[in-house]
């Protein structure tokens, strides 16, 4: 990351799913032109080349990117054909609704990587991403599961857990390692209104969890489950350094339909956040505000001060503190709660792995050519 400029084009607001969690604001078809797309590009070429940053990742974001899939391309034939000497790569994040196979092949020769949104099985999927109609959309998105995993057996899922599905969580997670994905993100709904009784729902299923990560790792099935793995490398690694945390608005921006600049996909939304807004693709950036908002972001929370777990942590989310708490000064009050309960069962199971020096977990959190090795064993 530290060599790595990140972009995130939001090529739409539109989308053709309503999940409630879901922080863009409202639906509105504006897309991106591919003026401003090329503006966009411009501007990232200029800020890495100045910044001696020799790679650069484009994120496809939305809305639905898909539903903008001329203008993916679009920005792809324009990085084949620059000519500044920095090395591209490409990732998008997708409801699956509109994913074929020609696409998805197409897609896979421009080199773009493809991460599917899908919240578990076809109740939990169905409640929190219906359609516009308000109807589930799971037989849409179950249609594009076996594609992807044919073309890209490393393919990442984001399920997001709500108050309303926190009981589920282990189930859910359990249905999508059925399913056959090996790359497993979890993330909370970080605008939800959580109770006392949402958190004990949580942590129950954080419990069945951890029966489930324990038994697979005795099995040796290879997977990664970023609630577990993440937190088990805060004990296994060293810490994270300030530049290894948030870069939102140094090597991390995002740009949205209009060309406004932002410092991270969550602060592009339908309405102007002129406190976050760092430019424009036709303008530039001001540096001033960039500044400013990377030493908001990275102070000293104060709610945090004296707590054991605060290395180990992710209060230091731009992004997930403000879709708490409104703030990048604040700490979620919802992750603080979470790494209380979570991170003494997860190290719970660590211990009992390396106590049996389990080979797999040895091998996972101890080996730095680990991830090397899994992916060629996972593509083969």
């Amino acid at each position: 990351m530290l060599n790595t400029l990140s972009v995130s084009f939001h090529l739409t607001h539109d989308c053709n799913l309503r999940c409630g969690y879901c922080y863009t604001g409202t639906k509105t078809h504006a897309p991106m032109s591919a003026q401003t797309a090329d503006a966009g590009l411009k501007l990232i070429e200029q800020l890495a080349l100045e910044q001696g940053i020799p790679n650069v990742e484009i994120i496809f974001f939305g809305g639905e990117p898909l539903m903008e899939k001329e203008l993916i391309f679009h920005i792809l034939k324009r990085c084949r054909e620059t000519s500044s000497g920095l090395r591209f790569s490409f990732k998008m994040s997708t409801n699956g609704t509109l994913l074929t196979e020609s696409l998805l092949l197409d897609l896979l020769r421009n080199e773009v990587f493809v991460s599917l949104s899908l919240d578990g099985g076809p109740e939990t999927h169905g409640e929190q991403r219906p359609n516009c109609g308000g109807h589930s959309s799971y037989g849409m998105v179950e249609r594009s599961i076996p594609i992807l995993l044919k073309h890209i057996p490393c393919a990442n899922v984001t399920c997001v857990t709500t108050p309303s599905s926190a009981h589920r969580l282990a189930e859910n997670v359990d249905w999508i390692f059925r399913k056959g994905f090996r790359y497993i993100t979890t993330t909370l709904d970080y605008t939800a209104d959580w109770t006392s009784d949402d958190m004990r729902a949580l942590e129950k299923s954080y419990r069945q969890l951890a029966i489930w990560y324990e038994e697979k790792m005795r099995r040796h099935e290879r997977f990664y489950l970023s609630s577990f793995d993440e937190r088990i490398r805060t004990h296994t690694r060293p810490p994270l350094q300030a530049t290894e945390r948030c870069v939102a608005g140094t090597r991390q921006l995002a740009i949205a339909p209009n060309g406004e600049v932002y410092p991270c996909i969550t602060f592009v939304t339908t309405e102007r956040l002129p406190q976050f807004l760092l430019g424009h693709v036709n303008e530039g950036l001001d540096d001033a505000c960039r500044s400013y908002f990377h030493r908001c972001s990275e102070s000293e929370k104060a709610e945090c001060a004296g707590c054991s777990l605060k290395s180990r942590c992710s209060s230091w989310c731009a992004c997930i503190n403000f879709m708490s708490t409104g703030t990048v000064t604040q700490a979620s009050p919802i992750v603080c709660h979470q790494e209380q309960v979570l991170l003494p069962i997860v190290d719970e199971v660590a211990r009992r792995l390396w106590k049996r020096r389990n080979t797999l977990f040895l091998h996972k959190h101890y080996n730095d050519l680990y991830p090397v090795f899994e992916y060629l064993d996972i593509n083969t």
